[in-house]
């Protein structure tokens, strides 16, 4: 098996977690659109048949039009998939948050969500920059095991 480094991968989803939220509303956007696309596309073309069999190989215009149609609905698909999983990781992180001591939960929100530096936060809660930096340590351990489970205590 694989060595992961789960506080790093928490630190990381720490600080990607806005960008998390900006990329699912763009993946609603763009499923949005692909769906207006294949409500315009519709009317797809009857088939027209003839006496004039052969070995064309080219799609009708039936065919091409379920092509469209079906490479639509995989997108769709996988911005869907795509948004579970976000949320899911947001839900995640959350719920790991919230069970946070309060001071724990404002230092995490403020460093890694809000983007706040050490010194900034420290000083609005008089707190040592050393003993905030040493909080935020201790609290993505318990995060990492709240979202990872046991295997973050093993790496």
């Amino acid at each position: 098996m694989e060595s992961r480094d789960f506080i790093k991968e928490t630190r990381d989803c720490l600080k990607q977690y806005n960008q998390f939220r900006v990329a699912i509303e763009n993946l609603k956007d763009d499923i949005a659109d692909l769906q207006e696309e294949l409500e315009m596309d519709t009317a797809a073309p009857i088939a027209k048949y003839d006496s004039a069999g052969g070995g064309n190989s080219t799609n009708t215009p039936v065919e091409a039009a379920a092509a469209r149609r079906d490479k639509l609905m995989a997108m769709i698909r996988d911005n869907e998939r795509q948004i579970k999983n976000l949320e899911r990781i947001i839900r995640k992180i959350d719920r790991a948050i919230n069970e946070l001591k309060p001071n724990d939960q404002w230092l995490i929100r403020g460093h890694f969500i809000e983007r706040r530096q050490w010194a900034e936060l420290s000083a609005e809660k008089f707190f040592t920059e050393k003993w905030a930096r040493e909080r935020s340590r201790k609290a993505i351990k318990q995060i990492a095991f709240m979202v990872f489970g046991e295997y973050s205590l093993i790496a």
